[in-house]
């Protein structure tokens, strides 16, 4: 027994121990957040260090992963950039060599349009350096040298994307970026890409720029890229031939107007301008490209679901590209989401609808863009929409609406600060406008609180739900009650 003892003691000893070494020796025990705060203050100060952005995941005590994102000025010299970067290498050569503490998954560094990884050996920088001076004077405007750290076996990954040149294409800049990548050892392997910034986005709704539109509705830019890659869409690693979708792509656009295109080894997607000629582009484009490459053709501002038209849709569609201010449709057999510029196009949008006997297949509708400074949204039945979107166009009518997200049974809608008669009348429409029953949240723009209530005449909203809340958010609860049972 007294054996025992003394084992169990020396263990609690030896685990103190180790605790006492932890915390004096292995630095802080949320390594990601230190390793973050060490970087920005390794460039705090550097007056061509326009921004320094760091992230990190603390996943276990005293260890993590961390990376940083580095904004250079514009007019940053050579030298200057070459130091900074030695600077950075540096400390990533220092923090590799630790024992313990975070791991340092990259930094990539911006300067002038082009973005390179820096790397913990001076030499691999150099090479990047060298590569991003050739570039500019070359006159390609901006792109991305991404560089790994060498394997034991010497093998590195590597990409190389380059935007087109003034008067250039985006196919001139994918050759131009494979024969420097042919002319750079480094770069040997690379996945080399290359684009322009001319066009439309043919990316699927959802897909890219999230921030640029209502959730749920299109969202491509007004302005985007063509871009073709040697990259595999399912394998980032890979690198393969192109050349089957370029032919393709070049097949269509001499038939149709192409306002974007991604092209890979193994994909293909185009936008052309009309939504009228998507069949018979993708007809041209899947008769130009081997069985096994997915072939994707969306046409103007539509977005079929899956790429698959529906014929029962396409006058719907049809009819919607032509009314002004819808930017972006989704469409399937039987949905549509609608982008619009503001309220009074959606409105043309609802009346087009109504008009056409062929909107009939129409089950689910969307409809949403900008109010200023926020954005409406209001979804369901073609029904539900019509009367949740005339409440939109009151509350825009009055001033009062900041945002509003809608649906059967279900409302979030913010309102402009105000007094009791202003805010109270916004309240009153909404209170008018809304079935009864409907899960409500009302919010005043710019002041904090956030509070549901089922939708009837006489609403008591349970402050026990709320009782962490500050003295001005129980303040506009009570008010927000006060004026809805007035209204």
């Amino acid at each position: 027994m007294p054996q025992n003892r003394t084992i169990r003691t020396a263990a609690t000893a030896l685990f103190a121990m180790a605790a006492v070494l932890c915390l004096s020796g292995c630095g802080d025990v949320n390594a990601a957040s230190a390793a973050g705060r060490d970087f920005e203050q390794l460039l705090d100060g550097v007056p061509e260090v326009a921004d320094v952005d760091t992230t990190g995941s603390n996943t276990l005590p005293w260890s993590g992963t961390a990376s940083a994102s580095v904004l250079m000025d514009d007019d940053v010299s050579d030298a200057r950039l070459s130091a900074i970067v030695d600077r950075i290498g540096g400390f990533l050569n220092k923090q590799a060599k630790r024992s313990a503490g975070a791991t340092w998954e990259g930094v990539d560094l911006t300067v002038r349009g082009f973005t390179l990884s820096v790397l913990d050996r001076r030499a691999d920088n150099a090479t990047q350096l060298e590569l991003l001076a050739s570039l500019e004077d070359e006159g390609v405007p901006g792109g991305e040298l991404q560089l790994a750290s060498a394997g034991t076996d010497g093998a590195r990954a590597s990409s190389l994307t380059l935007v087109a040149r003034p008067g250039e294409d985006f196919l001139a800049a994918y050759d131009l970026a494979r024969s420097t990548a042919d002319a750079t050892p480094a770069y040997a392997a690379a996945i080399v890409t290359g684009r322009s910034d001319d066009g439309v986005d043919p990316a699927e709704p959802g897909e890219d720029d999230a921030d640029d539109a209502a959730p749920g509705l299109p969202d491509w830019d007004a302005t985007a890229r063509f871009s073709i890659s040697s990259g595999a869409d399912d394998d980032a690693t890979a690198s393969g031939d192109p050349g089957p979708t370029r032919a393709a792509y070049l097949a269509v656009a001499e038939q149709f107007e192409v306002i974007g295109a991604t092209l890979t080894p193994d994909t293909i997607d185009l936008r052309i301008a009309s939504v009228d000629d998507v069949a018979a582009a993708t007809a041209v484009a899947t008769g130009a490209v081997p069985a096994d490459v997915a072939v994707e053709v969306q046409g103007g501002i539509v977005t079929w679901d899956d790429g698959v038209q529906s014929a029962e849709m396409l006058p719907v569609v049809q009819a919607l590209s032509a009314v002004p201010g819808v930017t972006a449709i989704a469409a399937s057999s039987d949905r549509l989401g609608i982008a619009v510029s503001d309220p009074a196009a959606g409105r043309a949008a609802l009346d087009a609808l109504d008009a056409l006997p062929a909107a009939s297949v129409v089950e689910s509708l969307r409809i949403g863009g900008p109010v200023a400074n926020g954005t409406f949204s209001v979804t369901g039945s073609r029904l539900d929409v019509a009367s949740l979107f005339t409440l939109v166009e009151q509350l825009t009518a009055s001033g009062s609406l900041a945002s509003f997200e809608g649906s059967a049974g279900r409302l979030q809608v913010d309102v402009r600060a105000a007094d009791d008669a202003t805010l109270g009348a916004a309240i009153g429409l909404v209170k008018a406008g809304i079935a009864p029953g409907t899960w409500t949240r009302i919010g005043v723009d710019g002041e904090r609180g956030t509070w549901w209530f089922d939708a009837i005449d006489t609403i008591t909203i349970d402050a026990s739900e709320y009782a962490d809340e500050s003295p001005e958010e129980t303040a506009l609860r009570e008010r927000i009650e006060r004026l809805w049972n007035a209204a």
